[in-house]
C-alpha cells in the first residue's frame, strides 16, 4: 500500500471550531446533498462530542495532512448495517485550499480501504444530487456504479432536486484493486474521459 499524504483519524473535541467554519460556510455546503444552515459553536461542539462517544452505526474522521497534523477536512460512513454488510458515504468536507481533488482522491482510497478491509462490508453506498457533475465523475472514476435517481429528493435552496444513488460492492473493489485501476494516474485518465463525454 503506498504511502498518503494525509490520515484519518477520529474526531477531538479541539476539532469543532474548524468543522463549525466549514459547516457554516455556504460555498462548502453548495458540494454536500444536505440544506444549509447556521450552525453555533455550542451545538457544533455537542454534535462533535456525540461522534466522538458513539461509532456503532455512523463513523466520523478527521482529514489530516501527515507531515504536519493539520485537519483539512472530515468524511464519514453512515448508517452502518452489520447483518446486511453494508454501509452509505457521507461526503468529503474539505478546506477551500485543498479542494484540487489529490486529498479527495486520497480520503477515497483510505476509506475505501477501512470499509471493505476493516470494516469487512459487502456494499458502500454514495448519494449526490444529480447536477453535482463534479461528485458523479469522481464516483464512477473509483469504480461505483449509478444505480438510479430519486426525483425531487433533497430540498436545497430554495427547490427541489434529484439524488443520484451510487454503489460499489466488495467483490469490485478488490477487482479494481487487482487490476490497478485505483492508482492516481488511472483514476485522473478517467476522470479526463468521463469529462469529454459529459461535455454538450
Amino acid at each position: 500500500m503506498a504511502d498518503y499524504s494525509i490520515y484519518l483519524r477520529g474526531f477531538k473535541e479541539e476539532d469543532t471550531v474548524r468543522i463549525n467554519k466549514w459547516r457554516n460556510d455556504p460555498e462548502i455546503q453548495k458540494l454536500v446533498s444536505t440544506s444549509f444552515k447556521y450552525v453555533s459553536e455550542a451545538i457544533e461542539r455537542e454534535w462533535v462530542k456525540s461522534k466522538m462517544t458513539d461509532n456503532r452505526t455512523d463513523i466520523y474522521l478527521a482529514i489530516c495532512l501527515a507531515q504536519t497534523d493539520e485537519m483539512i477536512g472530515y468524511v464519514s460512513i453512515n448508517n452502518i448495517n452489520h447483518i446486511n454488510r453494508s454501509a452509505e458515504g457521507g461526503g468529503i468536507v474539505l478546506d477551500k485550499k485543498y479542494q484540487d481533488g489529490i486529498a479527495r482522491y486520497e480520503t477515497g482510497m483510505l476509506v475505501r480501504r477501512l470499509v471493505f478491509d476493516h470494516l469487512n462490508l459487502n456494499r458502500y453506498e454514495g448519494r449526490c444530487l444529480k447536477e453535482h457533475t463534479a461528485s458523479r465523475i469522481i464516483m464512477e472514476a473509483t469504480g461505483y456504479c449509478l444505480e438510479g435517481c430519486l426525483k425531487e429528493a433533497v430540498y436545497k435552496d430554495g427547490e427541489y432536486h434529484d439524488q443520484c444513488v451510487y454503489s460499489l460492492l466488495r467483490k469490485d473493489y478488490y477487482d479494481w484493486m487487482q487490476q490497478g485501476k485505483y492508482s492516481l494516474a488511472s483514476f485522473a485518465k478517467l476522470v479526463r474521459k468521463l469529462k469529454l463525454n459529459r461535455q454538450p
